[in-house]
């Protein structure tokens, strides 16, 4: 059984290190376009390769014809194979995860796998769910190496990327601490009790959550013990940790240290966290939380600033999964060169003297002569009038640019209409935004990465 979430625009707003808010404004995030394909192609096609039967799309009522249209019709051919039901949140409900799995969890017996519709991998979900069963695991989440692309100048962490702090058993995978930087403060902090039991826990902070978990009922049935969850990644997993820690490590004593610190809390403190928080440490349920580490290629687009980079790396390292394209929908002049990096979507028409490199043209597009594209993502019917140079740009759909126009670095939103003869250098372009720059970040042999929060 597989779950998806489209996160909420107040989750985004609070949570603005995934800054996709310029290219779903008009689109659902799931169908944002990935190497020409919208990106929920990739992870519904990874389980009907693994042979799954039954699918729960959970997406907003705003979203669900759209998705529902995309994915009946992309694998129309698996319909007799493999079950869609969507699960439909208001749009104004700003459900996290755990929220979404509430919904799931009457219509299932067995155990849950939830995927996030951003999440793009190779892995084996076979080696996942082998490690799942070998500890009796109440959740197993997978998790990857940072992506840094081959031909990358430096190895350095982009600075605009989050990290994850994954605290390891070296012995078996156990999953003893989890924490993404921007929810650290000064310091992390790590019980006494779970020091002597865990004496050579390894903390890594080269690796992602890849936000694909194997969830067992006894999760399930923890997560309907505490309704206030509402967030899969930032509160259910950290709870399911402590829980498995306390029923390893004497009660009381981390039950003094209040778990994961080594001082007496404040009066502030206890305000902050009241007893009642605690009550989870009194449950009897048996906890395991346990990692797959995989080396396969695995990435989560939900940061704009690697947004071209990995449509470049999925273009890459997943061309043998894509789907068939209709060449002979496109109309290119012969005097046109298109880079062998390069996608061309069906319905295109490229004019006399035009250079592609390193972009991706989405369907229905048509481009002027005399264009020069580098390093763009342009989606669904945009229109690119004659003599137009774009450089390290991202165009959404319905976009219109003028003749002898020269962006670098830019995003033009949906339906917006660049005036002839603009020159502009990062900036974002639409109705309500005129005066905002910013710098897209993102350049062929940069190093990126992937945000770890949980989608929704």
């Amino acid at each position: 059984t597989l779950m998806f979430c489209e996160r909420s625009k107040q989750w985004y707003q609070r949570r603005v290190r995934a800054q996709m808010f310029e290219l779903t404004e008009n689109l659902p995030k799931c169908m944002l376009p990935v190497a020409n394909i919208p990106m929920i192609w990739y992870p519904v096609n990874y389980l009907i390769q693994h042979h799954f039967e039954e699918i729960f799309v959970v997406v907003r009522v705003s979203a669900r014809d759209k998705i529902e249209h995309f994915l009946t019709t992309q694998f129309r051919k698996q319909s007799q194979e493999v079950h869609f039901e969507f699960i439909c949140i208001e749009d104004d409900n700003d459900f996290g995860t755990a929220d979404s799995l509430r919904l799931l969890t009457p219509k299932t017996k067995s155990d849950l796998l939830v995927i996030s519709s951003d999440l793009i991998t190779k892995a084996s979900l076979s080696a996942l769910a082998n490690v799942h069963r070998a500890n009796n695991a109440a959740i197993t989440a997978l998790v990857a190496p940072r992506y840094t692309a081959p031909n990358a100048k430096s190895k350095k962490r982009n600075k605009k990327d989050d990290r994850d702090f994954i605290g390891l058993d070296p012995t078996d995978d156990r999953m003893l601490f989890i924490s993404n930087e921007k929810d650290v403060e000064d310091e992390i902090s790590i019980s006494r009790g779970q020091l002597s039991k865990f004496p050579h826990m390894r903390l890594h902070t080269n690796m992602v959550d890849s936000h694909l978990y194997l969830v067992s009922r006894t999760a399930l049935d923890i997560l309907d013990n505490h309704p206030s969850i509402s967030m899969m990644r930032c509160e259910l997993l950290p709870l399911l940790v402590r829980k498995q820690i306390k029923q390893i490590v004497n009660a009381e004593e981390i039950y003094s240290d209040r778990l994961y610190s080594t001082h007496q809390p404040s009066a502030e403190e206890e305000a902050k966290h009241p007893d009642t928080y605690f009550d989870v440490l009194l449950e009897t349920e048996k906890v395991g939380c346990y990692v797959h580490r995989t080396s396969e290629f695995t990435v989560r687009v939900n940061q704009l600033h690697n947004y071209m980079e990995y449509n470049r790396a999925v273009s890459e390292n997943m061309c043998d999964t894509f789907p068939k394209s209709d060449d002979s929908s496109s109309e290119i002049s012969k005097m046109t060169q298109v880079g062998k990096c390069s996608r061309i979507g069906d319905k295109v028409k490229i004019g006399e003297r035009c250079g592609i490199e390193k972009s991706f043209i989405g369907n229905g597009v048509q481009i002027g002569p005399h264009c020069k594209i580098s390093g763009c993502v342009v989606m669904e019917d945009v229109v690119i009038e004659d003599n137009v140079s774009l450089f390290n740009c991202v165009v959404c759909p319905d976009a219109v640019i003028a003749s002898k126009s020269n962006l670098k670095d830019c995003r033009v939103c949906s339906k917006f209409e660049v005036a002839a003869g603009t020159e502009l250098t990062g900036e974002t372009l639409n109705a309500d935004s005129h005066d905002l720059s910013f710098n897209i970040g993102c350049s062929s042999g940069v190093s990126s990465d992937a945000d770890s929060c949980h989608s929704k």
